[in-house]
């Protein structure tokens, strides 16, 4: 018994609410972990779930600190990197600044960019692939978002043939 009342009393709140319930802890409310645990949630489709990514955006389209939205670096990383992925898929409003008058911008060629870790402006299409033992690979996706919880067995992928 002198070893039980040692424990409780080095983690008093946690074996205090497994022995007597949760009575016993209603005073001593565990601090938020802010939008973590909806990020936890929602993890499949972060980067496709506007609603979720557009509590994280500031008006003018800049990301809120992680003061405001009180999650962790990581967490905030890979928030940002789902951002940045939901813009470049055209998910999100266009903050960009307008042309002067009289400017006319260059033709690129459509790319198929959805969700990919890279700028559309800083890649040139890649027109001869190579063969298919050999082929030069697009990234997409974000390597920080390489340990985020999977609910399939699939492993997720990089880059895409």
């Amino acid at each position: 018994m002198a070893a039980l009342s040692a424990l409780v009393s080095q983690c008093g709140r946690l074996f205090r609410g497994l022995l007597a319930g949760p009575a016993a802890t209603s005073w001593a409310r565990p601090p938020d972990r802010g939008f973590r645990e909806v990020v936890e949630i929602q993890e499949g489709k972060t980067t496709i779930d506007v609603l979720l990514l557009s509590q994280f955006i500031r008006p003018h389209g800049g990301m809120l600190p992680r003061k405001i939205t009180g999650l962790c670096q990581e967490e905030h990383r890979k928030i940002e990197e789902c951002v940045k992925m939901a813009h470049r898929a055209g998910l999100l409003p266009n903050h960009r600044p307008l042309l002067p008058e009289g400017v006319v911008p260059k033709k690129k060629p459509q790319l198929n960019r959805y969700l990919t870790r890279w700028s559309v402006r800083s890649v040139k299409p890649i027109y001869n692939k190579g063969h298919r033992w050999n082929k030069v690979r697009m990234a997409v996706g974000s390597p920080l978002l390489k340990d985020n919880v999977r609910y399939t067995k699939k492993p997720l992928v990089f880059y895409q043939g």
